[in-house]
């Protein structure tokens, strides 16, 4: 596990969502009033990326077939997919966030 850090607040749009390529893996960070969370950009069901999806609270909407996911746990909602995304612990350091990515 290696700590990243990511981008900054300005960098990511309020209730939005903006993905940074983390040695060649696509993390998504996502901003809400649920706080800051970083996710792997790709939905579990038909592996579009999630990045462009609406941002409500903790819960991120997959663009293509609208699945919800927690950005918390990553756990989805719905019948389309039972299988979860990864979510990275992330923190938030002044305007800086940085979140701990998986070595493969």
């Amino acid at each position: 596990m290696t700590r990243h850090r990511l981008a900054t607040l300005d960098d990511v749009p309020e209730t939005g969502s903006k993905a940074f390529d983390v040695d060649g893996r696509s993390v998504l960070v996502c901003r809400s009033s649920a706080g800051v969370f970083a996710i792997e950009n790709m939905c579990s069901h038909a592996y579009a990326l999630l990045e462009g999806g609406k941002v409500k609270g903790p819960y991120i909407f997959c663009p293509l077939h609208g699945i919800r996911f927690n950005m918390r746990d990553g756990t989805p909602n719905g019948t389309l997919t039972k299988k979860p995304i990864a979510v990275y612990e992330t923190e938030l350091i002044g305007d800086e966030i940085y979140a701990d990515i998986p070595n493969d």
